[in-house]
């Protein structure tokens, strides 16, 4: 289980293929399904799902992967309560989407007075929406150099075995990627939806409250 979590978070493969006789071409497939899920979630959370422009798509790949370096989880020993057995995960979900929201808003409002202004009327909307994603992934991946961590969540997970591998049950994996990151606008212990402004003529879109990353079961 720690080798799963390892490859889909940290991109750390040699646990996974030294010790679950997995590959690197396995490992490192998982990994990049994870960060495109979150990067894709970025990208609606914070309203460029309609970007045309790979660029935009590298920038929140590349501010998943630092988001992910700092993900915080433990593996309990497996122990076994009636005929299953099971681990528990103890994930400390990362508040970074709450320690942006003040600086990324600030970042908002200031985009869309310089579109009322007219500072992008030479712009074209590729470079624009480039150089708005670059704008709120800098500020992320500042951030994130110094994550706040909310309260524990403990997630039991049961463990199966299919006759040549020891599996990790997909609903407990789900539940322990839903607690990675804490949604925006929550409480400690609470969830909720977040709303942002990004689009370039300056109206108001709302953004995605789910943005786990959707890993898989291996």
């Amino acid at each position: 289980m720690q080798n799963i979590l390892d490859v889909n978070y940290k991109g750390s493969f040699d646990g996974y293929v030294d010790d679950s006789d997995g590959s690197k071409d396995d490992a490192q497939a998982m990994y990049d399904d994870t960060i495109d899920y979150l990067s894709v979630q970025l990208i609606n959370h914070y309203s460029l799902a309609n970007a045309d422009s790979d660029e935009v798509k590298n920038i929140f790949n590349d501010t998943a992967k630092t988001i992910y370096s700092q993900a915080k989880y433990e593996v309990s020993q497996a122990y076994k309560n009636g005929n299953d057995y099971y681990v528990d995960v103890t994930v400390y979900p990362m508040d970074i989407l709450n320690q942006v929201f003040d600086d990324v808003f600030a970042y908002i409002e200031d985009s869309n007075k310089k579109i009322a202004a007219g500072d992008y009327n030479n712009t074209g909307k590729e470079d624009y929406e480039v150089q708005f994603a670059q704008g709120v992934a800098d500020i992320i991946q500042e951030k994130t150099s110094n994550m706040e961590y909310r309260s524990p969540v403990v997630i039991s997970v049961k463990i199966t075995d299919d006759g040549d591998y020891y599996c990790a049950d997909p609903s407990g994996l789900s539940q322990v990627d839903a607690s990675m990151l804490a949604i925006e606008g929550s409480r400690d212990g609470d969830s909720g939806d977040s709303e942002s402004d990004s689009s370039k003529d300056g109206s108001s879109e709302d953004s995605s409250s789910d943005i786990s990353s959707g890993v898989e079961a291996e």
